[in-house]
């Protein structure tokens, strides 16, 4: 119950919705409710990298055997080895496991990365149901707000450019075989 009132007072965020909060009025908010080694732990979680609390490093390592769910079964549509591009984590989830199966059998990759975004925010409610008023409040809010601000900035018409960017930065490679 430490952050009763920061918890209280942050919106209820939904996938897929712009935010009424983003990442730096959030940082604003609660950089005077956290200590330092709080702070830093939401600051990791906010810019996706590994945090140094242990609470966060259970979200952590969630995400990593996400990401490497992702790639084993990405490897095994291409036929290639994914060993070199897996991560060492602690745990296993065979949810996860099966959120990513899921994910990776929708029609499109913006299907994909929905359901995988979707995953992600149920972990960050599992994390939330430990102390809902406390830390584990902040850090499920700080995943989430992360997940909804990505969300809410994509545009169609600038990911078509930036697909056709990459496209064309392909085609004009010089070791590219036409």
């Amino acid at each position: 119950m430490k952050y009763c009132y920061l918890v209280s007072s942050l919106p209820v965020l939904h996938l897929g919705e712009k935010p009424a909060m983003g990442v730096r009025a959030f940082c604003a908010a609660s950089a005077s409710h956290l200590s330092n080694d709080e702070y830093s732990t939401v600051e990791a979680v906010l810019e996706n990298r590994e945090p140094p609390n242990r609470l966060a490093s259970t979200y952590w390592n969630s995400e990593v055997q996400l990401r490497d769910a992702v790639v084993r079964t990405r490897a095994k549509k291409i036929g290639t080895d994914p060993a070199p591009f897996l991560q060492q984590h602690e745990g296993f989830s065979a949810t996860i496991e099966n959120q990513v199966i899921d994910a990776c059998a929708r029609p499109n990759p913006l299907e994909q990365e929905l359901a995988l975004d979707q995953a992600r925010w149920a972990l960050a409610d599992e994390i939330a149901l430990t102390e809902p008023f406390g830390f584990s409040g902040v850090l499920a809010f700080a995943i989430k707000v992360r997940i909804a601000e990505r969300w809410a900035s994509m545009d169609e018409t600038a990911g078509q450019k930036r697909v056709e960017t990459l496209v064309l930065s392909t085609l004009d490679a010089p070791n590219n075989e036409h």
